[in-house]
């Protein structure tokens, strides 16, 4: 599908993990998790447009190429463990010629269930609206509660029912976009006037424990039929 603007998507892929070893380079499908970002981009990325994994790994810059991505050796500051996004995505935007009203795209490796008129929507919200940023959002019907020293508070006044709330909206960390012009500005992956884009339960689903990959795994035979002819 040809979208109208220019885009380059990121997709940051470190290889040491302390709660799940390797988490980014297992297997669904027989694909590493990390290429399915790779793929699911690829779909929607024109022959102008850029994708590339940023990661301190040469293995898996390995097999970003395989997968036909281009590839970004992160320097040694922000291969650490505490390093946010933000800086990574600043790194990379400096190896390209990107213009303001280009479109910077995150895809996380760890939300390997994507939809692909989910991302079509995504795209959708720049070619067909004049929102500065997006992103995935699930449905949040929960009740919060927060730490008061020794006991529990609740972050409400009066128990409403469920019908009568109000809606609620909860990042999925799936994808983000801005544009190039917003990001340079606030180093920030949204800003300004602000898309959501609904996800189902699925694909708001992301990787950190093992319990949570044996979920995705369980769902994942169905969601890829539609992926069949991008492999």
């Amino acid at each position: 599908m040809k979208y109208l603007m220019k885009k380059i998507t990121i997709i940051p892929a470190r290889s040491g993990s302390k709660g799940l070893k390797n988490k980014n380079i297992l297997e669904l499908n027989e694909i590493p998790m990390f290429a399915w970002s790779v793929i699911h981009a690829k779909y929607y990325s024109s022959d102008e447009d850029v994708v590339v994994v940023s990661s301190d790994s040469e293995k898996y810059l390995e097999i970003a190429n395989k997968y036909g991505a281009s590839t970004h050796l992160r320097s040694n500051e922000l291969s650490k463990d505490e390093t946010f996004t933000e800086p990574v995505m600043e790194e990379v935007l400096k190896e390209y010629n990107f213009d303001d009203d280009d479109l910077v795209i995150l895809l996380q490796p760890t939300s390997p269930i994507r939809k692909k008129n989910t991302l079509n929507n995504f795209i959708n919200c720049f070619d067909n609206k004049t929102c500065d940023s997006a992103l995935t959002v699930s449905n949040f019907h929960g009740f919060l509660w927060k730490d008061d020293k020794e006991f529990k508070e609740p972050l409400y006044s009066e128990r409403p029912r469920r019908q009568d709330m109000e809606p609620k909206y909860m990042e999925t960390g799936s994808i983000y976009g801005t544009k190039v012009k917003h990001f340079n500005k606030t180093l920030n992956r949204v800003s300004g006037n602000t898309a959501g884009v609904i996800v189902n339960f699925e694909e708001s689903l992301e990787v950190d424990t093992q319990e949570e990959f044996n979920v995705i795994k369980s769902f994942f035979k169905d969601f890829i039929v539609e992926w069949e002819d991008s492999l």
